[in-house]
């Protein structure tokens, strides 16, 4: 287990875990935004009414709904990942370097562009105009649940987490993969320093 850790540390960028998942979540909330803006301003029939609008909000109402559900089963086992997370020397993990900031762009640009596509493909390709303000309101609760669980629990603990940017792993790796915790306070001065 000591050799797969060090090789992930070594090998791999590692990004903080709550600006990579909130700043995911934003980026496809704000592109979403303006996407809807758009759908509503050029689509002269929503399809909102009848069968194919009753269809529409359930479908979205459900995921929703089942987004939620897994949201809150999968918050304890989370939660126990967190506290069994591989402490990490704050100095082998700068802050800021530009191989992070590139992982973390990467990732909100990744989150944007399947927003658009969803919410734009959705409203002129198959006629669903709400499905793309589904998926928007999935990212709302994920950025609530990132809020009440990695924030809090960093807050608690006085640690940050870490985790091997999915861009750089694949997402099979990123799964698997451990998280990794450093000293906050050790990191602010490292950062700031």
């Amino acid at each position: 287990m000591t050799s797969e850790t060090n090789g992930v540390v070594a090998g791999a960028t590692l990004v903080r875990i709550v600006p990579a998942e909130l700043g995911e979540g934003f980026a496809g909330v704000l592109v979403g935004l303006a996407a809807d803006v758009l759908v509503l301003s050029t689509v002269d029939d929503l399809r909102l009414s009848g069968t194919a609008g009753r269809i529409q909000i359930s479908g979205v109402v459900v995921l929703t709904l089942l987004w939620a559900i897994n949201l809150l089963v999968y918050r304890p086992r989370q939660l126990r990942a967190f506290g069994s997370a591989v402490t990490v020397e704050d100095s082998s993990l700068p802050e800021g370097n530009e191989e992070q900031i590139r992982h973390l762009r990467r990732g909100r640009v990744r989150v944007a562009a399947l927003v658009l596509l969803v919410t734009l493909g959705g409203a002129y390709v198959i006629h669903a105009p709400l499905l793309g303000l589904g998926l928007q309101v999935i990212l709302v609760l994920g950025l609530l649940h990132t809020w009440r669980t990695a924030v809090r629990w960093e807050r608690r603990h006085g640690l940050h987490l870490w985790k091997p940017a999915l861009s750089a792993v694949g997402r099979e790796a990123y799964r698997r993969s451990p998280y990794y915790a450093t000293p906050a306070l050790a990191s602010r001065t490292a950062r700031h320093g």
